[in-house]
């Protein structure tokens, strides 16, 4: 999902290609063709995931929900279950995202042959979790995979004429079910007129696998973008300029073999320590905590218990490094105060180009 923040509200706001406001409550794959910016569709060099402090579904569980009679649901089925389990889902392990599993999806009889998100596709999930069909957790995922010939709506846009697909989060405090939010994507079928425009490949099932890959990427690393309104948690990992991490690599597809080791196609995710589209990492995976992005941050510097915490107060985020030095020996002299040999235990801050060191008391 592609945001401009706007300094005067404090707010983002996205303009979608007919000219109406797109809402901040989902993510849309955009169909082929389609830009809300010039630089969707390639990889910017500038590009660089920033976490602004929101949840993401460290391990997700993905429950494919199949409305009417949506093709390729044991493929599907199959689809999550291997993927989530496989290279190109291990890029996440960046952003703080471990490997997932899948269960079997079930189906529900269509009503409508033409929803809208806010009105039809949010209230059906809400009493699916009324009735019991689904409980939602923090690492539940819920894709919905639409019968073909039926269209959706959202914020002004139209399935397979606009976007491909999205995803986008429900609040669900008010139900009292132990989890706050629901995170859920839309998955039109991917014949008609979507084909063609959502992928390259000449299979329909495979255009469909790069679809929903955009989405659950998407939806691990930003899960609550569907309730940001501003520039900060729960937004989570996000590109100012290009977007989320399947936004910067749209439509650009390669393959992955899942845990089943079957090769699936998927689209290339974004990858900060490749500084690339990837379809799996050429760097040593490495899991960080990365800062949150503030304009006023304060940040407590943990030592071990024979030293002092010292505090460092910014106005800009600051990188801390605190170094201890080992103990090399200890003397207790006549005055009875000990005194320890070796280098003091120092903490660093960086702010800007300046360096500044603090000697913490012993």
């Amino acid at each position: 999902m592609l945001l401009t923040l706007v300094l005067a509200s404090a707010a983002f706001v996205a303009t979608a290609p007919i000219g109406e406001t797109l809402p901040h409550s989902v993510s849309w794959h955009l169909k082929d063709g389609v830009k809300k910016h010039e630089a969707l569709n390639l990889a910017a060099s500038s590009a660089h995931l920033t976490y602004y402090g929101g949840p993401v579904i460290s391990n997700v569980e993905v429950h494919p929900i199949y409305y009417g009679a949506a093709q390729y649901q044991s493929q599907t089925d199959a689809f999550y279950a291997g993927v989530t389990q496989s290279a190109w889902y291990d890029v996440l392990a960046q952003y703080n995202v471990n490997r997932g599993s899948a269960v079997p999806g079930f189906s529900v009889a269509a009503t409508k042959t033409s929803l809208d998100d806010v009105n039809d596709i949010q209230p059906f999930l809400t009493n699916l979790i009324k009735t019991g069909q689904i409980k939602p957790t923090a690492n539940t995922y819920y894709p919905i995979h639409f019968a073909p010939g039926i269209s959706i709506t959202q914020g002004g846009g139209s399935s397979c004429s606009v976007f491909c697909a999205y995803h986008g989060t429900i609040d669900i405090s008010s139900l009292n079910v132990g989890t706050q939010y629901l995170f859920y994507g839309v998955m039109p079928d991917q014949g008609g007129s979507c084909a063609g425009g959502c992928g390259s490949n000449p299979s329909q099932i495979n255009n469909m696998f790069s679809v929903a890959s955009h989405e659950l990427a998407e939806a691990a690393t930003d899960a609550a973008v569907g309730v940001s309104t501003t520039l900060g948690a729960p937004l989570a990992w996000y590109d100012q300029t290009n977007g989320e991490i399947g936004d910067i690599c749209n439509a650009q597809q390669g393959s992955t073999v899942g845990g089943d080791g079957v090769t699936y196609v998927i689209q290339k995710i974004w990858s900060n320590s490749d500084n690339a589209c990837v379809a799996s990492s050429g760097k040593p995976v490495v899991t960080t905590t990365a800062a949150v992005v503030k304009t006023t941050t304060t940040t407590k510097v943990v030592v071990p218990p024979t030293t002092t915490a010292a505090v460092v107060k910014t106005t800009t985020a600051a990188v801390v490094k605190t170094t201890t030095a080992a103990v090399v020996k200890t003397t207790t002299p006549a005055g009875g105060k000990t005194y320890v040999a070796g280098q003091p235990s120092t903490t660093q801050a960086l702010f800007g180009s300046k360096l500044v060191r603090f000697l913490l008391a012993k």
